[in-house]
């Protein structure tokens, strides 16, 4: 058997070490570091989805809309629970495969060192039994008591038959003695490469032994961390119990304010419909005043922009505060009561005490509170396509400008607060057109 057969297995092993260490090392900086800013945007996620939902439960009772938060954050929370155990558990298969696989090669490879040992061992006894004899040999025919020479072979024969056979039996001898000490070559390199082999394996099995120890380690941590995400979802699903249970009591007791907040809302309308009534009419008047004072009785700018100062329809709007739009304009159905409601304005998720610019050139006509809006400014911006446009901002921490300032377009009106039927801070931006909704995205 040549030596290179005898080493492929030892080879074959020796690849499977070099890999075996790869997958059990620990995640490197950049895995670990990925890991975390995936977590960061996950949580950041989910307090952004809080956050909306946190808007639209405005006009909610404060008990009724922490409780229903608290059982949205639990529903958010539940999925990522879930995929951290299934990954718990996928690795805890994986560490217990591992650990099952490098044991089953240190028992083989234990085996190989045993059977190897008695072969080193045989191989050993049967060079030195083979060189004793040759070396005997040897010894005795430097003595001169050993082979006899070739040119003795044919003295003091008695006839030629006899020196026939002693020819031929010292031609076997020699042939022996030959064969003999090819035998001992090859036995020696045999037993060269099984101690060669014994010295790999051994090697292979002390590797095993410290790859056995990391496995169970590997185990043991999946295991603990299986364990524990276990406990966590189970945590989870019971607090989800436990908060829609109160959260069905709250709505009982709460019940009667959906007809409440229904009434409040058209009560809000009715507000702007009046003052943009009120303010048409000044429109009015201040239109006849120029046509009276006009020598040519041109009425040519009569559709157009108002004494108010607004800009025309050609654009000039901007956004009242520098964030991100949230609960567009429309129908929707309450997240808590299931009812469909109108919502007659956008939110923008932002700061108490953030600075809110008027959207348009125009004059403030109105500062008012009530429990629906809080504090709310109201600004005309003239007429518009034969329509008044009036621009409102709800839940104002406080008020920047006086009824009757005349603002340009980023003019800071007031500042963003969470007054009123509100559940955080943000601010409720609306557009009417003669006192009705429309879509501020139409103008913004």
């Amino acid at each position: 058997m040549s030596q290179s057969i005898l080493r492929r297995p030892l080879s074959m092993i020796a690849a499977a070490l070099m890999v075996l260490p790869m997958l059990m090392m620990p995640i490197s900086p950049a895995s670990a570091e990925g890991t975390k800013d995936d977590k960061i945007a996950e949580r950041s996620d989910i307090d952004q989805q809080l956050e909306d939902l946190r808007i639209e439960l405005n006009d909610v009772n404060t008990e009724l809309a922490n409780t229903y938060l608290a059982l949205a954050e639990t529903e958010l929370l539940i999925p990522q629970a879930q995929e951290d155990l299934e990954v718990a558990q996928a690795e805890l298969v994986e560490a217990r495969e591992e650990d099952r696989i490098i044991g089953e090669r240190l028992t083989s490879a234990q085996e190989e060192e045993q059977r190897l040992s008695g072969e080193v061992e045989e191989g050993q006894e049967e060079v030195d039994r083979s060189g004793g004899e040759l070396a005997t040999v040897a010894l005795t025919a430097y003595k001169g008591g050993g082979l006899p020479s070739p040119s003795t072979i044919y003295l003091g024969n008695q006839s030629p038959q006899d020196a026939v056979d002693r020819s031929m039996n010292y031609r076997l001898t020699m042939a022996s003695q030959g064969t003999r000490l090819d035998t001992l070559r090859t036995d020696q390199v045999v037993t060269e490469n099984s101690a060669e082999r014994l010295t790999a394996v051994r090697e292979e099995i002390k590797q095993l032994k410290i790859d056995a120890e990391n496995a169970v380690q590997r185990t043991e941590t999946a295991e603990r961390e299986a364990t524990e995400a276990k406990t966590d979802l189970d945590a989870l699903y019971e607090t989800q119990k436990t908060q829609r249970d109160t959260l069905e009591e709250q709505k009982t007791k709460y019940e009667g304010d959906t007809s409440t907040l229904e009434s409040r809302s058209t009560t809000l309308d009715g507000e702007i419909e009046e003052l943009a009534r009120q303010e048409r009419e000044k429109e009015e008047q201040a239109r006849k005043e120029r046509e009276k004072q006009s020598s040519g009785g041109s009425s040519n700018d009569s559709g157009g922009s108002s004494s108010s100062g607004s800009a025309d329809t050609g654009g000039g709007w901007i956004y009242p505060v520098n964030a991100r739009l949230n609960s567009n304009f429309g129908w929707r159905v309450h997240p808590i009561y299931g009812t469909r409601k109108l919502h007659a304005g956008v939110d923008f998720p932002v700061a108490c005490g953030v600075p809110v610019g008027a959207t348009h050139s125009g004059r403030v006509i109105a500062r008012t509170y009530n429990s629906g809006a809080g504090n709310k400014i109201i600004l005309s911006h003239g007429i518009q396509n034969g329509r008044l446009v009036t621009s409102s901002y709800h839940h104002l921490q406080g008020y920047a400008q006086p009824v009757g300032a005349q603002v340009s377009a980023g003019t800071t009106v007031g500042y963003v607060g969470t007054t009123g039927s509100s559940t955080g801070c943000h601010l409720h931006f609306e557009i009417h057109e003669d006192g009705n909704a429309v879509n501020p995205s139409k103008y913004l």
